[in-house]
């Protein structure tokens, strides 16, 4: 099986520990990935905004530049890239001639394209819990962590274009980060959206629609949340100040990639892993909830 490996915008600018640590742990777990040669910005919702070819076409080059690689999978982990993606291609699978307009633009043949995927779907395979598990730190211990799993909008929304795991009430990150060994909180807010795209636009939105979250996470004792989108990210940990305000009280809330929760799992050091890149230092929290004492090491 030949992974290809898409980073995207996000990974090579704002949420570079996210690109880090993916890479980090799939080396730590023996996936070899490719990256994909001549990549572009999946175009997001403001190429659909200038047109709705453009808007197809930005996702469907790089689409078609992992079929000319000769990949089985393409790899996106930002879950908005992996759905303009799938979207693009379930459109031209449904419309043959759209298909063909698209090739004159980019200019490159579609016709059975390799699927794109989240590393959330590659990892929640038969092969990796008992690699993960088995791969634990002698040296840590994760079950005084506790975590709630946020998916946000893309991951496993809308059904019909994602096809992965259940809509409402998504797993896979669950079971995959409670391999592990840290608690995995069930929660109310695992698919509610936290305004990432409202920034830019009206970032009093944002917050407002952040603050449900946290509250949420701190009701079931949560000490960090855990995100598998690079938006979700730079938004819940840059916005706490913000509802910490509108909450009345103090929130420090750790926000981790699933990629960095396994890999500390697995021994990898925080600098490997960026978790110095986070505006709410994670790094306290993981040496307090997740180091084994030197009394349990020697039984």
């Amino acid at each position: 099986m030949r992974y290809g490996y898409y980073p995207g915008c996000s990974l090579e600018s704002i949420s570079s520990e996210y690109d880090q640590s993916m890479r980090k742990l799939f080396k730590a777990l023996d996936v070899e990935i490719e990256d994909l040669k001549d990549w572009i910005c999946c175009g997001t919702v403001a190429a659909a905004s200038l047109s709705h070819l453009i808007g197809l076409a930005t996702p469907l080059w790089s689409v078609a530049r992992s079929k000319k690689m000769g990949f089985d999978q393409l790899i996106a982990p930002c879950s908005a890239c992996v759905y303009h993606f799938k979207h693009a291609v379930k459109k031209i699978e449904e419309n043959p001639k759209l298909r063909t307009e698209i090739e004159k633009i980019i200019e490159m043949p579609l016709d059975n394209p390799p699927p794109t995927i989240h590393p959330l779907e590659l990892l929640i395979t038969a092969p990796f819990e008992s690699r993960i598990k088995s791969r634990i730190s002698p040296n840590l211990d994760l079950t005084h962590l506790k975590v709630v799993c946020y998916y946000g909008c893309h991951v496993s929304r809308p059904a019909r274009v994602m096809q992965f795991d259940d809509p409402e009430n998504p797993q896979s990150m669950d079971k995959i980060i409670s391999w592990t060994g840290a608690q995995v909180m069930d929660w109310k807010c695992k698919v509610d959206c936290c305004g990432a795209h409202w920034n830019l636009i009206k970032p009093d939105v944002a917050v407002d629609l952040c603050l449900p979250i946290f509250e949420a996470a701190l009701e079931v004792g949560a000490d960090a949340i855990v995100v598998a989108c690079p938006m979700c990210h730079a938004n819940l940990d840059t916005r706490q100040q913000e509802v910490s305000e509108k909450m009345g009280r103090s929130l420090n809330l750790p926000i981790l990639f699933f990629s960095q929760v396994i890999g500390y799992a697995l021994g990898l050091t925080p600098k490997k892993l960026g978790l110095k890149k986070h505006l709410v230092d994670p790094l306290p929290l993981m040496l307090e909830k997740c180091t084994r004492r030197q009394a349990e090491v020697s039984r």
